[in-house]
């Protein structure tokens, strides 16, 4: 799909750079920031994780005083930007905005080109919002159940997007176990590519955060089937949970949050981390986020590097009881 590939060299110039960084450490200084902070988009520009970073981004800026300029690092299925973290300093300056895929990844490739434990540092939880099944306009039914059976009546004769590969192949792997059905998985380079394959009839299904769909789902683009969470979206309110339509074991709450380079000191995580979300709580943000279906969350680095590491373990047994096939970076 065009995306750059990681090479072992990389990976080891990555661990040599972060293990140096490590060692190096970076005190703490009562100014920080006083200079320019870089925030990584490890996808394409225009996709929902781009336009929650860059609404924060901004707010972020205006507090604290300093530029905060976003990059969109994407290829690799988001490895490029996790490495361009990991070879930067441990000194907050350099952020990464990720989504639920940072706590999948340990558990659905074979090797990482990063220690997710100790090279990577959780900042600050932006917000969350269910997972939508939709599909394309091309796809003439009307519910779940419609769909679950056609797919069915015709074995990998329907296909999904996926935003690269990885994460948003496992949520599909997942549906397929839970719902019977077969279908072919499309990796796309990001998820504006995947959604646009959908809306444009070039795939027929799409499972994918509801920041990056709810607006196509309203406009008519895409045509919602349901919502994996307990309750219906209030953006949304015509669309079933998996529950109701049969499916109550599909449920995913996928996350927006900002990571830092690990061993970064504590004294300036608790800034970014305060910062962030006093950004997040601005009102104008605040609806923002919340018009694209986001819930803004409200929490400290350590209570989401706690649920990150336990997510970490929980999407393991999920990948372990599924038979998912662990991936392999393309080297």
């Amino acid at each position: 799909m065009g995306d750059v590939m990681i090479t072992r060299r990389q990976v080891m110039r990555a661990g040599l750079v972060a293990a140096g960084a490590a060692m190096a450490g970076s005190p703490a200084r009562a100014d920080f920031p006083d200079r320019m902070i870089r925030w990584i988009v490890p996808f394409p520009a225009g996709g929902g994780l781009d336009a929650v970073t860059r609404i924060v981004a901004g707010k972020l800026a205006d507090n604290i005083g300093q530029n905060v300029i976003v990059e969109n690092k994407s290829g690799g299925s988001g490895f490029i930007g996790i490495v361009a973290l990991t070879q930067s300093k441990p000194d907050g300056y350099t952020l990464m905005m990720q989504a639920l895929g940072m706590s999948m990844n340990p558990s659905i490739y074979k090797r990482l080109p990063y220690d997710p434990v100790n090279d990577i540092q959780p900042v600050a939880q932006i917000g969350a919002v269910p997972v939508i099944v939709a599909i394309g306009p091309k796809v003439e039914v009307a519910t779940l159940a419609e769909f679950v059976a056609l797919a069915k009546s015709q074995p990998r004769r329907y296909k999904g997007a996926a935003f690269a590969v990885g994460s948003s192949t496992l949520m599909f792997e997942m549906f397929k176990l839970q719902a019977g059905v077969d279908v072919s998985i499309v990796p796309y380079r990001g998820v504006v590519d995947a959604v646009a394959a959908t809306v444009g009839g070039e795939t027929d299904l799409v499972i994918m955060d509801g920041t990056s769909v709810v607006p196509h789902i309203k406009a008519g683009r895409l045509r919602g089937l349901a919502v994996a969470a307990k309750a219906r979206m209030a953006e949304l309110p015509d669309v079933p949970t998996t529950t109701e339509v049969g499916l109550p074991d599909y449920r995913i709450e996928f996350w927006y949050a900002a990571f830092t380079r690990g061993g970064t000191p504590s004294p300036i995580v608790a800034r970014l981390n305060s910062e962030i979300n006093k950004a997040v709580a601005a009102p104008e943000v605040t609806g923002k986020l919340k018009a694209m279906g986001l819930t803004p969350l409200n929490r400290t680095a350590d209570e989401f590097t706690n649920q990150h590491h336990r997510e970490m373990k929980e999407w393991a047994e999920v990948v372990k009881q599924s038979g998912f096939k662990l991936l392999e970076i393309s080297q």
